[in-house]
């Protein structure tokens, strides 16, 4: 995971909004060697988890029965939405592990834990933050299990429920910007969406973003949230059982937020900046 914009909307100062691309001293990411542009390597990699769905979707179609009935037309909605609801709990267990366990030093997911932390401190860079950039990562990890669906399965529904599910946990972290873009500032459609409730809003998330950062995890419809957070208590349950097996108190409980004092210094630092540029304006 990046790091990410703006917990509660608010308008940029007129002079950030118009080089926000750039990620200015205002937008800087608090990971150190962090960027926000997108290179080749990302480009090529969601183009090969993209180009992976498409041949997913092609092989579904050769492999339905035509013309389509009505028992076929349902289980194919049933796999869709099962795929698109199996996504959302995805990203609500990857979330909420990297929010309360690990750190920097961690194999594999040391950088993705010390970005979830940064998140937290200072969610104001995944506005500007270019798409390949953003999902990269989550595309590189759905390869595998879509190149197991595309040559290993072999019913429509199957592939269907493949290919909705690794999207979405692919394209979870745009999704995620977008709750954190002002309304003013996100497309109509990406409103549309939020305002029906087919991806995370910004009032959903917003929940998630108050200390101690202990619910909401979901980031991809967010219907999972009130599920797992109140019917089920089960991130609560999980933190417990982890407690019982090795004796770790999640980060949620802890309070700890190995990230504080770099997001102060950046802050001040965005500060300083602000005050120079104001001064030479004059």
């Amino acid at each position: 995971m990046h790091l990410a914009v703006s917990i509660a909307p608010v308008e940029l100062p007129e002079d950030a909004a118009s080089t926000a691309a750039s990620a200015t001293s205002y937008f800087q990411p608090l990971q150190k060697g962090d960027v926000l542009h997108s290179s080749p390597e990302h480009r090529r990699i969601c183009a090969a988890a993209s180009l992976t769905v498409v041949a997913m979707v092609a092989k579904m179609v050769l492999l339905i029965t035509w013309p389509l009935t009505l028992r076929s037309a349902l289980g194919l909605a049933a796999a869709a939405l099962a795929g698109l609801e199996f996504a959302d709990f995805g990203s609500g267990v990857y979330h909420w592990s990297m929010d309360n366990y690990g750190n920097a030093r961690t194999p594999v997911f040391g950088k993705q834990i010390e970005a979830f932390q940064g998140h937290h401190e200072a969610p104001w860079t995944i506005t500007h933050r270019e798409t390949c950039n953003n999902l990269h990562q989550p595309a590189m990890a759905t390869l595998p299990p879509l190149l197991a669906y595309l040559f290993l399965a072999s019913s429509p529904c199957t592939l269907m429920f493949g290919a909705v599910a690794c999207t979405f946990i692919m394209c979870a972290q745009e999704l995620h910007k977008w709750s954190h873009t002002v309304r003013s500032q996100a497309s109509p459609l990406v409103n549309r969406l939020q305002d029906a409730g087919l991806v995370i809003s910004r009032t959903a998330h917003l929940r998630h973003h108050r200390a101690p950062f202990d619910c909401n995890y979901c980031i991809v419809t967010g219907h999972c949230n009130d599920l797992l957070d109140k019917s089920l208590d089960f991130f609560s349950r999980l933190q417990r059982l982890v407690v019982r097996l090795n004796g770790v108190e999640a980060r949620c409980i802890t309070n700890e937020r190995p990230m504080a004092d770099r997001a102060r210094a950046e802050k001040e630092r965005a500060k300083q900046a602000r005050r120079s540029a104001s001064r030479r304006a004059r």
